[in-house]
């Protein structure tokens, strides 16, 4: 009953931010990076954990308590091949506006965080890779 209360839970979270969440300018194509400083990466660490840890998971594997009520795995972040197919730019986007997949929908964060708090959570993810 605990388990059910708490995806329960996960999911109406989830589902309040793809409703609430709005849709912010993408990081331009050809824009450089923002360095990856200590700062960039520990607050980039904070931010992944309040709000991507559920389905990502704390690894960036796909394995996140909320994985489990997709329709398939998710890809992992911390795949060096996939990941280096991916652009900051493509990442950053793809965290301020969302994602609609066969798998489930990311939610849009661009309301929610600011375009240099999702730079640092590019910047953090872009670590996960090995």
């Amino acid at each position: 009953m605990r388990t059910f209360l708490s995806l329960t839970g996960a999911l109406s979270l989830a589902c309040m931010v793809s409703v609430y969440a709005g849709q912010a300018k993408p990081a331009a194509a050809g824009q450089k990076p923002a360095a990856a400083t200590p700062e960039s990466l520990e607050n980039g660490a904070a931010l992944f954990k309040r709000h991507c840890v559920m389905c990502h998971g704390a690894a960036g594997l796909g394995d996140g308590p909320a994985a489990k009520t997709l329709k398939g795995k998710l890809p992992s972040l911390a795949d060096k091949a996939v990941m280096s197919k991916l652009t900051d730019a493509q990442i950053h986007e793809t965290i301020t506006n969302g994602k609609k997949t066969e798998i489930g929908n990311m939610p849009a964060l661009g309301k929610r965080l600011k375009p240099e708090e999702i730079t640092d959570v590019v910047n953090f993810v872009r670590t996960l890779a090995k």
